[in-house]
């Protein structure tokens, strides 16, 4: 007796037919500052496949430098990798393009053009699935907490407790500030005032922003610690991942890394060193999706929880698909809402984020409406006027 197989539904191929690339440079809708820079500028790079007819969007960023770098790197080497591709096999179009790529090495402005692709193909997937991107990567929640995070080292303490009974009264339950000014005086004055406007029981999350050495960063989380602090984030360079085990067995603190991390590989080794408590690998860093949810898998391994930095929309589903989700960040001025970019912003009731629930990323983007923000491709000649001269 022949046994029954069962094969897919539909199993027509997803052929991409056509792939732009788009950058557009946007100002933050607030200011930005924090211990190591400010910023002037998000830029966000748009790719655009057409399958079937449909129009989808993947994305990715930078803070202000390396955008043009990451459209041409996408351009002139990935566009002719994606047409023709089956859509459908995002993850070994991921390693195929890796390995097109990996020859520039593993970091910035690859993994930014890794990334891009990867969402976009995801997309792809969940519209055709007609699943919500969150379920299409394997579903765990239906919400995830949210901090209210601040690019803000620039206000007083006066500002900064204000701003936080605002945010507050919106329900949050989560709060990043930024530290990392010369006087540890100061830092302690802006602590203490966001601490007494959210409560002692409130989450306050810290973000140093690689500004110190080992000794000093010792010296002030042992002063922060009488804050009842969740976690200090990016205490150290990301490099120093011995510096961080030390810094880890002397404070009392979560230690938080990973925004400045650019591969799986960078994370294992933080884990495998017993350096870090909360992992936040960024989407786009990492090279997208594919990537970062292995990284959740081996911090989950590790009995590790995941608070992805920033890219709020996709962090969001990111968070509903693993198991060891903690908390979402959501940067006051870097949504693509925010940015002009995004029509709708993602829900936040009471603190808690509720990812999209149509297929896909649920992110409308504004293509057309923002061309005064789009980065035209480069035609500069820089010319040496010294060979000019008589």
């Amino acid at each position: 007796m022949m046994e029954e197989t069962t094969t897919f539904a539909d199993d027509r191929a997803l052929l991409v037919e056509r792939a732009a690339v788009h950058l557009f440079r946007m100002p933050p809708s607030v200011p930005w500052e924090d211990a190591t820079h400010r910023v002037p500028a998000i830029e966000v790079i748009v790719l655009e496949l057409t399958v079937n007819g449909r129009p989808a969007y993947g994305f990715s960023y930078t803070v202000g430098v390396g955008g043009t770098a990451v459209r041409a790197l996408i351009q002139d080497y990935c566009l002719s990798q994606l047409v023709g591709r089956d859509a459908r096999y995002v993850i070994g179009a991921w390693k195929s393009l890796y390995y097109h790529l990996h020859r520039t090495g593993m970091g910035a402005i690859t993994t930014l053009a890794l990334a891009a692709i990867d969402v976009a193909l995801w997309e792809v997937r969940a519209q055709a699935s007609g699943r919500p991107l969150h379920l299409e990567m394997g579903g765990s929640a239906r919400s995830i907490p949210a901090y209210t995070s601040g690019i803000d080292l620039h206000l007083s303490p006066e500002e900064l407790f204000g701003l936080q009974q605002v945010k507050q009264a919106e329900g949050y339950e989560w709060f990043k500030i930024k530290v990392g000014l010369p006087r540890q005086a100061d830092d302690i004055a802006r602590i203490a005032a966001a601490r007494e406007a959210i409560g002692p029981d409130a989450h306050l999350v810290l973000d140093a922003n690689q500004s110190w050495d080992l000794g000093e960063a010792v010296r002030r989380c042992r002063a922060f610690e009488p804050f009842n602090v969740s976690w200090i984030e990016e205490p150290l360079a990301p490099e120093d991942i011995g510096g961080h085990a030390t810094l880890r067995s002397k404070t009392g603190i979560p230690l938080a890394v990973g925004e400045s991390l650019y591969t799986a590989q960078s994370v294992r080794d933080y884990l495998v060193a017993d350096a870090v408590d909360i992992v936040q690998a960024d989407i786009a860093r990492v090279g997208g999706l594919t990537p970062w949810l292995r990284i959740a898998n081996l911090a989950a391994a590790c009995n590790r929880p995941v608070a992805p930095h920033f890219l709020v929309e996709l962090s969001l589903h990111a968070l509903c698909a693993v198991d060891n989700g903690l908390v979402l960040e959501n940067v006051r001025g870097g949504s693509l809402h925010d940015l002009g970019l995004a029509r709708e912003a993602i829900r936040v009731v009471r603190g808690a984020a509720l990812p999209s629930t149509i297929a896909g990323h649920g992110v409308t983007l504004e293509i057309a409406g923002n061309q005064r923000h789009r980065v035209p491709a480069s035609d500069y000649v820089f010319d040496d006027i010294r060979s000019h001269k008589e």
